[in-house]
């Protein structure tokens, strides 16, 4: 369908200030005139969680025109129009787009707060009130840590001259200085580390002659309240398996990965169902893998997630048939069982996908639907909105995306849940794997996830939750739902930086800050941070080609906070673009880029597994410079009489460059490159208590202390 957009309106209404413990909601109205008529257009966006069926648009003018109407939230929204359920297009006449992650593009709209409308101005004696927010009773702004409590307030950008804390314990009140932590294009944030003890405590903002008090009432003019925020001991904590933040994971796509049995090899040519489509199979399976524990080992990889393993009849397997089953094709049940326990002895940690969204047409329950159709025990695992249930496009039943070949499971009922529930319990106690990666996650309602943690947690008390989101997952990671998220906010800040070229050094600083925000410190920790993945175009694709973007983009993947994760054979360079192109079958036989790509990348690995603080330490940027295009930072790790530093630094430019950085007094004087194999033309020295780094450009390097 040719598609015109003739006028698109956006229109913010004035709404009651917020209290600073609430997120004022703007109502947001959209429009679409289309050239020809549609039975149906939806509006899908971050904020329905891309479940477009929850927001069907408004028909006028014979189907041509669709508007609806939506509360969001202030901040940025990711959306297209999905026309007749199957059809997903941009905003043609949207100003601002972003990278999808598939190779496409989301339409991007800010919804800016009330006051906004007026330009912020430090010293005005005036705040933007419905910037100011504090939520105390989420794990991002008010987050126990062990012996520390990290407290977090937004205000506008460039609104507010000083921001304060006070606290008070034991009738003792003190205050504190905030600057600023991170910012973005409309928020500045602050952030302060207090002891986890029970205490009470405010913000206070000055502007001008003007006081302000954030307090559980709102926000207070020139007379502190009564009321202070109150932090016990009995506040929520998030527990994360301790073990994610030392992991290097490595994404496996059994079908694509090694051919270990030919005997179970699908055949190429036979269509996969009664409907007649096809699929193409390379023969990859679980004895494949084994097979490579080795060579993982030697990379340098200590955890394993694989592509989803249960009984199904595509390669991908993202449709199952029979969650009892690991894919024949694959080896099955017992193949499943040893290459864990091989994994096991190589002190390899397993993660498993899990899709407990949708199912595949061959499921017990969808089957019975089909043969017995309105008579079925099972119509209530599913979303039918007609009889007779057919498999057809576009289908008569609720199908992940529209798809007809995926029914969407009803998590509303309890017997769905508890099905899953104790089939993926049943998994866990049999088999010593270590954890689930949870496909589609925001998909599926929270009620389920607050029912799936604790089952897996008693399961196995070290197995790790990470959700599939692709945009902020806060809201999942408030110690009831998940451990991690697949961060792709990270992921689209490197690409942006040294992929593409879009950003500034100064900028990317920027989105980094802001993610270590987002989410509980714990969580930043455990985040898996992927450059590539099944559903993504490889990074070499990403990069032009050009194997130095490349290696810079793992220089920052080994070094950032999170656990690095890499999608097989981008060790050694590999390249795809979009589905199904990167899943393009593991190449063994290696050229000499490729064996020089895989020493680089173990090399990185091994300097990564060396250094508590490139695994657990803090982040601290030292220099962007957006003329060069240069980046340095730092990760630290100290903690009782473990002291561990590290210095990286990127130039992203076309010309070589040299970067001095004064050396805090409590730093070592003596360092090293950590790496063995880098490019030539590095050098590091330390004259006068700097640290002097020489790099060719397009070039990167950590630099560790001298080992005594």
């Amino acid at each position: 369908m040719t598609i015109r957009l003739f006028f698109w309106l956006l229109t913010l209404v004035i709404c009651p200030a917020q209290t600073g413990l609430t997120e004022t909601r703007i109502p947001v109205e959209f429009r679409l005139k289309l050239e020809k008529p549609a039975e149906a257009v939806y509006l899908a966006g971050t904020f329905n969680n891309w479940q477009f069926r929850e927001s069907p648009m408004n028909s006028a003018e014979g189907g041509r025109l669709w508007t609806l109407k939506k509360t969001l939230e202030p901040g940025a929204h990711q959306y297209k129009f999905v026309i007749n359920g199957t059809e997903w297009v941009p905003d043609p006449q949207s100003t601002q787009n972003i990278d999808d992650g598939f190779g496409n593009i989301n339409s991007v709209i800010w919804v800016e707060p009330e006051g906004f409308g007026l330009p912020a101005k430090v010293g005005d004696g005036k705040i933007t009130r419905s910037a100011t927010l504090h939520r105390a009773l989420d794990l991002r702004d008010r987050n126990p840590l062990g012996k520390e409590l990290r407290l977090t307030l937004r205000t506008r950008k460039e609104d507010v001259q000083t921001v304060e804390l006070i606290t008070r314990q034991n009738k003792r009140v003190s205050t504190v200085k905030l600057q600023p932590s991170a910012s973005d294009s409309l928020f500045a944030y602050y952030q302060a580390t207090v002891p986890n003890r029970p205490l009470d405590y405010l913000f206070k903002l000055t502007d001008g002659k003007q006081q302000f008090w954030v307090s559980p009432t709102g926000i207070n003019e020139n007379a502190a309240p009564q009321t202070w925020f109150q932090h016990t001991e009995t506040n929520t904590v998030l527990e994360v398996p301790v073990w994610v933040q030392d992991s290097v994971f490595y994404q496996i796509m059994p079908e694509r990965f090694h051919n270990g049995d030919p005997q179970n090899d699908p055949p190429k040519d036979k269509p996969i169902d009664f409907t007649g489509r096809t699929d193409e199979f390379f023969g990859g399976d679980l004895n494949g893998v084994n097979q490579k524990i080795g060579y993982l080992s030697e990379l340098g990889i200590n955890a394993l997630y694989l592509n989803p393993v249960f009984q199904s009849v595509t390669h991908h397997k993202y449709d199952t048939d029979d969650y009892t089953q690991v894919d024949p094709a694959f080896g099955g049940n017992a193949v499943f069982e040893a290459l864990v326990k091989n994994a096991k002895a190589k002190r390899m940690r397993v993660v498993l996908d899990g899709v407990f969204n949708h199912v595949g047409i061959y499921f017990f329950a969808f089957q019975d639907v089909l043969k017995n159709q309105e008579n079925s025990a099972y119509t209530r695992w599913f979303t039918i909105e007609k009889y007779p249930v057919e498999v057809k496009n576009p289908p008569n039943y609720w199908g992940w995306w529209g798809i007809e070949y995926m029914p969407k499971l009803n998590h509303e009922n309890k017997a769905v849940r508890d099905y899953i529930l104790k089939v993926t319990s049943d998994w866990l106690q049999r088999v010593p794997f270590d954890g689930w990666r949870l496909d589609v996650a925001n998909e599926v309602p929270d009620l389920f996830w607050r029912e799936f943690r604790p089952a897996v947690r008693k399961a196995n008390p070290e197995a790790v939750i990470i959700g599939e989101i692709w945009d902020d997952a806060g809201h999942w990671l408030q110690g009831d739902m998940f451990d991690s998220t697949m961060n792709y906010p990270w992921r689209g800040a490197v690409l942006d930086w040294l992929a593409h070229r879009r950003i500034k050094p100064s900028q990317f600083d920027q989105r980094i800050q802001a993610q270590l925000l987002r989410y509980p410190t714990q969580v930043n920790y455990a985040l898996y941070n992927m450059l590539s993945s099944h559903d993504t175009p490889r990074i070499r694709h990403e990069c032009g080609g050009d194997i130095q973007r490349v290696k810079l983009a793992y220089l920052i993947q080994m070094t950032s906070i999170g656990a690095p994760a890499i999608y097989y054979g981008d060790e050694i360079g590999m390249e795809g673009g979009g589905t199904p192109d990167n899943r393009r079958p593991m190449r063994w036989d290696w050229s000499e880029e490729e064996r020089a790509m895989f020493d680089y990348t173990q090399s990185l690995i091994k300097a990564r597994r060396e250094s508590l603080a490139l695994r657990r330490g803090d982040w601290k940027t030292w220099l962007t410079d957006d003329e060069k295009n240069l980046m340095v930072f730092s990760r630290t790790y100290n903690e009782g009489k473990n002291r561990s530093d590290a210095v990286v630094v990127v130039n992203n430019g076309t010309e070589t460059a040299s970067v001095e950085v004064p050396l805090p007094r409590d730093f070592p004087r003596a360092w090293q490159i950590a790496t063995k194999t880098h490019p030539t033309g590095i050098s590091q020295r330390v004259e006068r208590s700097k640290l002097i780094v020489t790099l060719p450009p397009m070039a990167g390097a950590i630099v560790t202390p001298l080992k005594k």
